[in-house]
């Protein structure tokens, strides 16, 4: 409730099931854990739900106490609690293990997907695929700078008009193209092949990306195979962490 979601639970099954009496099988939905008060039981029956339902794409994602929300400010003033670290870890590790045990693909740290399921937009983030936005706010991708347009509409409009888009450009260097790729692409079941680190960045990132992973490849929070490095099941849970220490700083 604290969240302002405009539909409850049941609101939101009767949407799937009429998507699905309508001939629409296509179906993605977003799920939240990390709650306050959230209990396993709960979190258990949530992904009973989507499993039964037969989504063919589930992306879970923890809650984020972001500042200046309404929600930052609940929390500042002691009226929601974040559950503690051990429960977010046992939800996330629930999330895997059924979801992958129902046939689900865990193939982005927070996305999984039946076979052919694969959000393709999103995959266009890790995968480095070029893309244009249209519209206020939206970003776009060339592969040498990202923009993002005014987010004023009339603004947007005036411009689009005028034939001078209103637009910001940050345009990257070698080191940022390497990060982003470093990000994206661990993140995913497909990992890094660090042949493309020395085509890309050239032999110094490929040979610093080697020496970096060393520790965590021993540890067996990373796993080589053929050239490429993912993350395991074990790493996932310190992605953050992992990923970090592989960025050229």
């Amino acid at each position: 409730r604290f969240l302002n979601r405009r539909h409850d639970r049941e609101q939101a099954l009767r949407a799937v099931g009429l998507c699905k009496e309508n001939g629409i099988q296509n179906i993605s939905i977003d799920l939240i854990y990390g709650l306050p008060g959230q209990t396993l039981e709960e979190w258990q029956e949530n992904l009973d739900d989507a499993i039964r339902l037969k989504i063919p794409h589930i992306s879970a994602y923890h809650l984020i106490y972001e500042e200046g929300t309404a929600l930052y400010k609940l929390m500042e003033a002691g009226k929601v609690t974040p559950i503690e670290e051990d429960l977010s870890v046992t939800l996330f590790s629930t999330l895997i293990n059924r979801l992958t045990e129902a046939g689900y693909l865990h193939y982005e740290i927070s996305n999984f997907g039946r076979p052919g399921y694969f959000s393709r937009h999103n995959s266009s983030y890790w995968t480095g695929t070029k893309y244009i936005g249209i519209g206020p706010s939206a970003h776009s991708y060339n592969g040498e700078s990202r923009q993002w347009n005014i987010s004023s509409l009339p603004r947007y409009l005036q411009g689009i008009k005028a034939g001078i888009p209103d637009i910001e450009i940050e345009e990257l260097d070698i080191n940022t193209k390497y990060n982003d790729f470093i990000i994206t692409g661990l993140r995913t079941m497909w990992g890094i092949r660090t042949a493309d680190i020395r085509e890309r960045f050239g032999e110094e990132k490929q040979t610093y990306l080697e020496q970096q992973a060393a520790t965590y490849l021993r540890q067996g929070l990373l796993i080589r195979e053929n050239d490429t490095l993912t993350l395991s099941k074990k790493g996932i849970f310190i992605s953050d962490g992992i990923m970090s220490d592989l960025l050229w700083v």
